[in-house]
C-alpha cells in the first residue's frame, strides 16, 4: 500500500512540465465559411470539397468535407427552394459551418481541394468567425475566379509576404 509522501511525490512528478512546456487545451472556435461559385459554364461542382485556413501565428482549421451548405444566393431559374441542394451551384453563394482553432489573427492562408472530375470555379471565398451570435469577418477575400485543380490543396497564403497574390498548389506534409 502506497504512502502519503509516495502518493504526493507521484502527484508532484505528472504535474511537471515536460520539456518545459505545459500543456493546455486549446479553444475551439466557430466559423461560417462563405463561397462564391462563378457564373462560368460549368463551374458548378457535385464533388467532395475541402478548405483548410490559418494565421501567421500557425492556427490552423481543416474541414474535410464541406456538406450542409446554407444557401445564401441563387440566380433567377437557378436552385429551386425545397429541392436537395449539395453546394457549390452556378452562380451561388453558399455558407458553410465549421470549427477548429481559434485564430490569434485574421486568417492569411486559405486552400480548397476537390476531390473528383467536375470542373468546378469558384469566385471568392471568406472566412467569419462566431462571436456572441453574430458574424466578424477573420480573413481577407480570397478570390479564385480559376477552376480548381483535382486532389491537390490549392489556393493562397498571403502570411508573411509582399509580394503578388497568385494561387497555388501546394504541398503539405500532414492532411
Amino acid at each position: 500500500m502506497l504512502r502519503f509522501p509516495t502518493i504526493l511525490a507521484i502527484t508532484f512528478f505528472i504535474s511537471l512540465p515536460i520539456n518545459g512546456v505545459k500543456f493546455q487545451t486549446q479553444k475551439n472556435c466557430s466559423y461560417s465559411i462563405k463561397i462564391e461559385t462563378t457564373c462560368a459554364p460549368s463551374a458548378e461542382t457535385k464533388d467532395h470539397v475541402s478548405i483548410r485556413f490559418g494565421d501567421s501565428q500557425g492556427n490552423l482549421v481543416i474541414v474535410k468535407h464541406l456538406k450542409s451548405p446554407k444557401l445564401l444566393y441563387a440566380p433567377k431559374n437557378g436552385v429551386q427552394k425545397g429541392s436537395a441542394y449539395g453546394g457549390f451551384g452556378r452562380c451561388a453563394i453558399d455558407m458553410f459551418e465549421a470549427s477548429g482553432a481559434c485564430m490569434s489573427e485574421r486568417a492569411c492562408s486559405l486552400y480548397l481541394k476537390k476531390v473528383g472530375s467536375d470542373e468546378w470555379r469558384p469566385g471568392w471565398v471568406k472566412v467569419h468567425q462566431q462571436e456572441g451570435g453574430r458574424l466578424v469577418q477573420v480573413s481577407c477575400v480570397f478570390y479564385f475566379r480559376t477552376f480548381v485543380p483535382e486532389n491537390v490543396w490549392y489556393g493562397f497564403n498571403y502570411c508573411h509576404t509582399k509580394g503578388s497574390f497568385v494561387p497555388k498548389v501546394a504541398n503539405f506534409d500532414r492532411e
